[in-house]
């Protein structure tokens, strides 16, 4: 779990779903952590703040992976992705725009495409990875401001993006649909 107190509380859950803390991860980020990602065989752990760092972790270990950013590189690693900083992803920031105006980022199951949410009400699916920011998006409206949450949902045959806005209060469902041929 990433917190706003700028930790992060790492869990085990028994067999019979008892919760016991395995790790606090405390004094290591400078803000709140906004994105976390775990590896497939749940060995390690990424975290991204609000004040820009990208951290990881061996939760085996508990402890922090310092050469993660060259050692833990490899895109098909991770279970999940959704940290708003890394290569593959890097392109998803408008020129000129700060690091602010993009809020969330998430990956698709098949890491065939990308979904980022911005501070300008919408969400740009992009093709996986996401390299220049020239790279073409498809950018969908429907929120009136920033976009905090946009996730896949890959649990049926179609690929639906969830997204959430911010004072808005509003969640959309947004299905993929294959252009007509």
């Amino acid at each position: 779990m990433g917190s706003h107190d700028d930790s992060i509380y790492v869990y085990k859950i028994s067999e019979q779903g008892e919760y016991s803390l395995h790790w606090s991860i405390t004094f290591v980020h400078s803000s709140a952590i906004v994105g976390m990602d775990w590896s497939r065989d749940s060995k390690h752990l990424r975290a991204v703040d609000q004040a820009y760092a990208k951290l990881f972790y061996n939760v085996d270990e508990c402890q922090q992976v310092p050469d993660g950013q060259s050692s833990l590189t490899d895109a098909a690693m991770w279970a999940t992705a959704t940290c708003k900083l890394g290569w593959e992803v890097m392109g998803v920031y408008p020129q000129g725009a700060d690091g602010t105006d993009v809020n969330c980022v998430d990956a698709s199951a098949d890491r065939r495409l990308v979904v980022a949410g911005d501070d300008f009400g919408t969400i740009c699916v992009y093709n996986f990875p996401v390299l220049k920011n020239t790279q073409q998006c498809r950018r969908l409206t429907g929120h009136s401001e920033h976009v905090p949450r946009a996730r896949f949902s890959n649990n049926t045959a179609d690929t639906y993006i969830i997204s959430g806005g911010g004072n808005d209060r509003t969640y959309i469902q947004w299905k993929q649909v294959p252009p007509k041929q």
